[in-house]
């Protein structure tokens, strides 16, 4: 019986013990519950909201330049090697020495060049010569030609005013004094017929006075016959010849002309050519010349050397040294105007849109970091810097120049410059650290700190700089927020997508656009946003002084692709947990800022 008892005490002493430890097993498991609860967000670090004036601007680093200033080139062609450079950093004055290429070729093309010009001045002078003799001969020709033409012509006259009659009157006084002779002769035969018919006149006398009839019979019918043939044929004949003579004579007279003109052409197109030659010899021997004193480059007033610097990594050009090999047209030296500095900056694509020109600008120079110079923006490219694409293909930049209006030290160029463009200065508005925003669900939030767990607060952000955002909507000010999101959460969004894990996509949504693609491929041009900014909710905005409630840069937003970047350092489009604690510590032990 008191076993039995002794049992029972033991049974309800064990059941005692059990509830007990059962009890702190709950007990401790509510507490690590509620203390897992708690520390989910009880190491994030927090930013309480405050309400001030917001200073919007662009930070971008940049080297000190001139803004006027002389640049030396080499102005040889071809390629050339240099033999001397004056040190860099040497002051110099007008017509000091400050490069000396190799000219041992250029000196053997200027001896050449020589020879060869004086090979054309004796063909040119001896095209001049040929020229005179060519025109006295032809003038010879020439005149000779019209003598004989003038010769011919005076023996037609003549023959037509003075030998054609002379012979036609001979031919008529031939036949009368035939005529006559014939009548004395008959006469003398009629007496002697009747002297010898008396017996008064020998026979043989009778027989001559007859032959002597006879004999002026024929001779008159010789001379009428010669007469018919000198009217008929001697004298037409006659005629034609000296016409012909005369045709031929101004024919030749013509055929002398041509020959001379065409002799006297020649003569001078060859002088022209010589002349041509020469010409061109002669420029050559100056451009050869010039070439030869550009091999020697004085400087064109007084400054301090600085040598030209490569404008991209990716340049074949050598460096500017002796024994550096320089192309034709290549920089080698500037001699910069320092009365006038200028910062060269490159801002990146994301910001561009909110640089114009004329903005207010403060530089820090890196050899002076205590000290503050005000400028202005004077130029902005249109076109981003295409040296920038050969090192990431990816990055866009932009080319900006700052004109430093306050009075610098006596500065060498190429010092290292930061340079804050002044955007705006908004006044009274709440802004959160940048790494605060984050993306989830398609929406731009901020995790406000709870009594328990950190909330989500969707916001609507404006302009933003490097530290600070823009918050127009969603909180208010005095509220906790964490300034690291909590990235452990499933629902974090860092890519920044634009559906939601639970929205539907319609069937309308997913159709083409064909008319718009028809569209485009009609038109001769395409036509597409420069800056490649996209069409989603985070991009729309008023520009670069508006406060726009868009999120990409175009409204000065938060650009969560740069934030994903920086995130994603492995570059697999995803973040890891290692990443996401990499990016904890980060944001709490800089308190938000990034490293």
């Amino acid at each position: 019986m008191n076993q039995s008892k002794e049992n029972g005490k033991t049974s309800l002493a064990s059941g005692l013990r059990l509830k007990v430890i059962l009890g702190l097993l709950v007990l401790l498991v509510i507490w690590a519950f509620t203390r897992s609860d708690s520390n989910e967000d009880g190491d994030q670090s927090t930013f309480e909201v405050v309400r001030g004036d917001f200073l919007v601007s662009v930070t971008a680093g940049g080297t000190l330049e001139a803004v006027n200033q002389e640049i030396i080139r080499n102005e040889v062609d071809g390629t050339s090697r240099i033999i001397y450079i004056i040190p860099e950093g040497e002051v110099v004055k007008s017509g000091d020495l400050l490069v000396e290429l190799d000219s041992a070729e250029a000196v053997e093309q200027v001896n050449q060049q020589k020879l060869s010009y004086e090979s054309a001045v004796q063909t040119f002078e001896a095209a001049k010569a040929n020229l005179e003799i060519e025109r006295s001969q032809v003038q010879s020709l020439i005149d000779t030609a019209i003598l004989n033409t003038n010769f011919a012509y005076i023996d037609y006259r003549k023959f037509i005013e003075g030998d054609r009659l002379q012979q036609l009157r001979n031919a008529e006084i031939a036949i009368q004094q035939g005529e006559e002779a014939l009548k004395i002769n008959q006469n003398q035969l009629y007496w002697s017929q009747r002297l010898f018919d008396q017996g008064f006149e020998a026979k043989t006398n009778l027989e001559r006075d007859q032959t002597l009839v006879t004999n002026s019979l024929l001779g008159l019918e010789q001379a009428r016959t010669e007469y018919k043939m000198l009217e008929m044929y001697d004298l037409p004949k006659l005629e034609e010849t000296y016409v012909s003579a005369l045709i031929e004579a101004s024919n030749e007279l013509a055929r002398v002309i041509l020959q001379a003109t065409n002799t006297l052409n020649k003569a001078v197109a060859d002088l022209i050519t010589q002349s041509n030659t020469l010409r061109l010899n002669q420029e050559r021997l100056q451009r050869e010349e010039e070439q030869l004193d550009k091999s020697k480059i004085f400087a064109p007033k007084g400054g301090m050397v600085v040598y030209a610097k490569t404008r991209s990594r990716f340049s074949s050009e050598s460096m500017i040294e002796e024994g550096a090999q320089v192309r034709n047209r290549q920089e080698l030296i500037t001699l910069p105007d320092t009365s006038q500095m200028k910062v060269d900056v490159k801002i990146h694509e994301s910001q561009i849109n909110k640089i114009k020109k004329g903005q207010t600008t403060f530089i820090v120079l890196d050899q002076q970091p205590d000290q503050r110079y005000k400028g202005i923006v004077s130029k902005v490219a249109p076109l981003p810097d295409s040296a920038s694409f050969f090192s990431d293909p990816n990055l866009k930049e932009y080319a900006t120049e700052i004109l430093v209006t306050d009075t610098l030290p006596d500065l060498k160029p190429g010092v290292s410059a930061r340079a804050e463009i002044v955007i705006t200065n908004i006044p009274n508005t709440l802004k959160v650290p940048i790494q605060s925003v984050t993306t989830t669900d398609g929406k731009q939030v901020v995790f406000k700190r709870g009594l328990r767990s950190a909330e989500p607060m969707p916001v609507e952000v404006g302009l933003f700089n490097t530290k600070f955002i823009e918050v127009l909507d969603g909180i208010k000010e005095g509220d906790e927020i964490l300034l690291a999101p909590p990235l452990q959460m499933e629902e974090i969004n860092l890519a920044g997508e634009v559906f939601g894990d639970d929205e539907k996509i319609s069937a309308s949504d997913l159709k083409p656009d064909n008319a718009a693609l028809d569209q485009m491929e009609k038109s001769s041009r395409p036509r597409g946003n420069d800056n490649g900014q996209g069409g989603n909710a985070r991009q729309g905005g008023q520009g670069a002084g508006g406060r726009g409630s868009g999120g990409g840069p175009g409204g000065g937003g938060f650009d969560r692709e740069a934030m994903m970047k920086r995130l994603d350092t492995d570059g697999d489009g995803t973040i890891s947990e290692a990443e996401r604690e990499a990016a904890r510590k980060q944001f709490q032990g800089g308190q938000g800022r990034p490293q």
